[in-house]
């Protein structure tokens, strides 16, 4: 298996694909919710994931999982506040919304339906506690709102940010350009 420095990059990079298809996502009006959201998701996925593995994680343990969300996105996004301002202390209700944002983008993954009361996702089509079958076409995801406030605009930026920088850091020879996330 590559080396764990290679795995981060190669995550590095797809986060910042996955997010610049988002952005552009946005700007188009008869693309779905629900695909606008899978690629969000996955760009935080994978960011989360280049950090973890830089942090010392395997990368055969992370490929065998979408729950890596929640809680490594709010350090992600922490990190990235401190190296733009070295306190926390104005950024607190930024970083409450944060990890409200990061809960519901880690439930967009269809693995992850927090034991069966939250099978939403922007993915597959689901069955709802009634037993009515639901589409991600039809639904309406609580992370397209959060991500619209002001605070989750902030979180965008942030993560823009955490990943261009993910990307210069890992850059190499063979990937001398690093992918700039466009907003």
């Amino acid at each position: 298996m590559s080396d764990g420095t290679a795995w981060a990059q190669g995550y590095a990079l797809q986060a910042g694909a996955d997010l610049n298809t988002w952005f552009v996502l946005q700007t188009v009006t008869d693309v779905a919710e629900c695909h606008r959201l899978l690629f969000l998701q996955m760009a935080c996925e994978k960011a989360c994931k280049a950090h973890l593995i830089l942090g010392g994680s395997s990368p055969e343990t992370l490929q065998t999982s979408h729950g890596y969300v929640a809680n490594p996105l709010t350090i992600v996004i922490k990190q990235q506040i401190l190296r733009l301002s070295a306190s926390l202390k104005g950024m607190r209700g930024v970083m409450e919304h944060v990890r409200h944002v990061a809960e519901e983008i880690e439930i967009l993954n269809p693995a992850i339906d927090r034991a069966g009361k939250r099978p939403d996702n922007c993915e597959y089509p689901w069955e709802d506690s009634s037993g009515a079958v639901r589409s991600p076409l039809t639904w309406s995801f609580h992370p397209s709102r959060l991500v619209t406030a002001p605070a989750g605009r902030t979180f965008l930026k942030l993560l823009r940010a955490s990943i261009e920088q993910l990307c210069d850091f890992l850059s190499t020879p063979e990937t001398p350009s690093p992918l700039r996330v466009k907003s």
